[in-house]
């Protein structure tokens, strides 16, 4: 989840207004991206997106687990940066 900022200034339903800003809290309570921030990936990493269950190999994994953290680290798969 992203954060998110939210303007609720104009409701008057205390109950809507508290539930929105318990939203607020929750997008800024954990965010992936920082969370990722704290691996590092040393070496060549071999792109992987599929994860045979049943034959897997431990190069497999480490290409997955690897991909995944890059791409948590990059904010998403089809982010550059």
């Amino acid at each position: 989840m992203r954060p998110v900022t939210l303007n609720y200034s104009g409701i008057s339903d205390p109950a809507i207004r508290a539930a929105l800003a318990e939203i607020e809290r929750a997008s800024h309570e954990m965010n992936p991206v920082d969370i990722a921030q704290n691996f590092s990936i040393n070496g060549t990493l071999a792109v992987g997106r599929t994860l045979n269950v049943s034959a897997q190999t431990l190069a497999e994994i480490y290409s997955v687990l690897g991909t995944l953290l890059a791409d948590l680290q990059k904010g998403g798969a089809s982010r550059t940066t």
